[in-house]
């Protein structure tokens, strides 16, 4: 996926500006040649700031840029066919709709990619090692939160999250393990696999973001292998770069605090201590499982 080169809060605002900018100017009526012709140079002065905007946004010639400057190119005439004001202008609406609908699918696929809109918490070598069963609830989740009556393309979602399969089509296989499991429907034409989260998925998605009870017993007796395992997280976290004093002080409070609370006790702390350091951006999502998996022997479950 291509980089994002300003911040995404930058970006979301001003592409929604354009978008609605670009609304309003559709929604408007022209009447007579002078109007119209109003009309078409506005909206051709729209699709330069698009143009401008994507490039300062992902830098030159960018896959953004090529696909929305280009668009309309190929676009035939039908021989015999009268080329008048009013066809030429209906014409136009229906590219300006076109573009339209090019800008708001591909914010809502940027909003659900990881990489776009927070680069700085994503541990890559744990997105390139996701199983299957990963990949699989990775997809569910994405499109849950892009639900709407769109389908999407699948691959966009998985590679703006770190994700990269290991033989090509494989998003074709993802896509028909869900939708014969009933939980996206898909076109299932074209050359690129899309989706679209049924209800069946919907629910289960919510089902899975569902508090749970932890298990708190599966937490070890041993004093000694729980020291064990936090020093070995400290090692490893800070060879992944999250290596702030914050995290380090919070992981050894919880070595200090294990001989004085029982096992249901302890684990809250650390679940406690993991969510509020996620809350506050020390370490991303993935971090937070991974640290609280390592320590308690069980999976962390976050609404």
């Amino acid at each position: 996926m291509t980089e994002l080169k300003i911040k995404w809060e930058e970006f979301i605002k001003e592409i929604d500006s354009l978008s609605k900018d670009g609304n309003s100017l559709l929604n408007s009526n022209p009447r007579g040649k002078d109007e119209e012709k109003t009309f078409v140079n506005e909206y051709n002065l729209w699709r330069e700031k698009i143009i401008e905007f994507l490039n300062k946004s992902f830098g030159e010639n960018n896959e953004y840029t090529k696909e929305f400057k280009y668009a309309h190119k190929n676009k035939f005439k039908i021989q015999g066919q009268q080329n008048n004001s009013q066809i030429n202008l209906r014409e136009i609406k229906q590219d300006f709709r076109n573009d339209i609908r090019y800008i708001d699918y591909n914010k809502n696929i940027l909003k659900v990619s990881d990489l776009i809109t927070k680069p700085s918490q994503i541990d890559l070598t744990i997105r390139e090692n996701y199983t299957s069963e990963d990949i699989l609830e990775l997809i569910l989740e994405k499109l849950y939160d892009l639900y709407d009556d769109t389908t999407y393309e699948i691959l966009p979602i998985l590679e703006g999250n770190g994700i990269k399969l290991g033989k090509r089509r494989e998003e074709f296989d993802y896509v028909k393990l869900l939708e014969n499991n009933g939980y996206v429907r898909s076109n299932n034409i074209g050359q690129f696999a899309d989706a679209q989260l049924t209800i069946n998925g919907k629910l289960y998605i919510e089902e899975k973001r569902k508090k749970t009870e932890p298990n708190y017993q599966s937490i070890s007796d041993d004093k000694e292998t729980i020291e064990l395992k936090i020093d070995e997280l400290l090692k490893k976290l800070e060879k992944l770069g999250f290596g702030q004093q914050i995290i380090f002080d919070e992981l050894d409070e919880l070595k200090d605090l294990y001989s004085t609370l029982n096992k249901k006790n302890w684990g809250e702390l650390v679940k406690g201590k993991i969510v509020d350091l996620g809350l506050s951006q020390a370490i991303n999502e993935d971090m937070m499982k991974l640290i609280y998996e390592h320590i308690t022997n069980d999976i962390l479950r976050i609404p």
